[in-house]
């Protein structure tokens, strides 16, 4: 049974992902959302005022990513639980104080993070993490578009801080995720442009136990999103666009050692709606997070890393 509808403010609620997919899947969800302020001209003071009200019981943060931080904390210091976009911050130490600031003032936190809670990738998980494939040797994943270079979009800038922090964890986390345990090395390439930020970023996250994952993000490159998975009894392919995974049902494609191929049936899902309700569930101490303080120092961490390791 799902826990109790939360009251729901929005800090930005012309915020392109709020409109087109968070607030449809907070309304799936059953959740109301009561306040969606926009700054007023350069002013911010609607985030405060919005903050003050007694009726907000919980705060999606979609506010560029170098915001994240500050008004994730603000919104715990007037008692909210808060649902932050990812990336949550730029480094390891901001997140590590926002979920320090969360569990003191005993609020939820979470990164909104979708892929995890789509039938898909629940299944992919279960796979990795079971014995039916072998052990885990490569993940390859990718995540593509063309951006208008000249648009002064926020991640064009030091205030997004480019493809690896906006769409990275797309292409990262999943592996993360079926490792389960910090990342012992990285390497990285990337483009950057004159605002000294990636455009494009190829690299690789040696996970340990001989497991290791290779990525490609990109804002100059056609759309583009795969996924694979290589095991020694088994090749996994997620089909079509692995985020935040299809509404219709699909399939994860398994190419066995002896040739056989399985087509393994997944259910079609709102990845938000899923995500909504499991917010509230966290809140209500019925669901542990999926992908909590651990996950996301973790992906903190190797985005750090990574970043550093590019600018070579």
């Amino acid at each position: 049974m799902s826990a109790a509808p939360l009251r729901w403010g929005v800090l930005g609620g012309s915020s392109n992902i709020y409109r087109k997919s968070l607030l449809p899947a907070f309304t799936a969800a059953g959740q109301v959302v009561v306040a969606e302020p926009s700054r007023a001209g350069e002013s911010l003071a609607p985030y405060d005022e919005m903050l003050a009200r007694d009726d907000v019981d919980a705060v999606y943060n979609p506010l560029p990513n170098h915001l994240h931080a500050e008004w994730t904390h603000r919104a715990l210091d007037a008692g909210k639980h808060v649902l932050c976009e990812k990336p949550l911050t730029l480094s390891p130490a901001d997140s590590a104080e926002l979920f320090d600031h969360a569990e003191a003032a005993g609020r939820t936190l979470l990164e909104a993070y979708m892929w995890p809670h789509h039938p898909r990738a629940q299944r992919l998980l279960a796979l990795a993490r079971g014995n039916e494939l072998g052990w885990l040797q490569h993940g390859t994943g990718s995540f593509s578009w063309p951006m208008d270079m000249n648009s002064g979009d926020h991640r064009l800038d030091l205030r997004g801080a480019g493809a690896l922090f906006d769409v990275g964890i797309y292409c990262i986390a999943p592996f993360l995720l079926m490792a389960r345990r910090d990342a012992i090395a990285v390497g990285a390439n990337a483009v950057r442009n004159r605002a000294g930020v990636d455009i494009s970023m190829t690299g690789w996250v040696d996970w340990g136990a001989g497991f290791g994952s290779s990525f490609n993000v990109s804002f100059d490159a056609p759309p583009h999103r795969s996924m694979s998975l290589v095991a020694s009894e088994a090749v996994v392919t997620v089909p079509g666009w692995h985020a935040p995974g299809p509404l219709e049902p699909s399939e994860l494609i398994v190419e066995r050692r002896n040739g056989d191929v399985e087509h393994v049936a997944c259910d079609g899902a709102d990845a938000y709606t899923n995500l909504a309700r499991h917010f509230a569930d966290v809140v209500a101490g019925t669901a542990e997070p999926v992908f909590g303080r651990v996950e996301s120092l973790r992906m903190a961490d190797v985005l750090q890393r990574l970043h550093i390791a590019s600018a070579h």
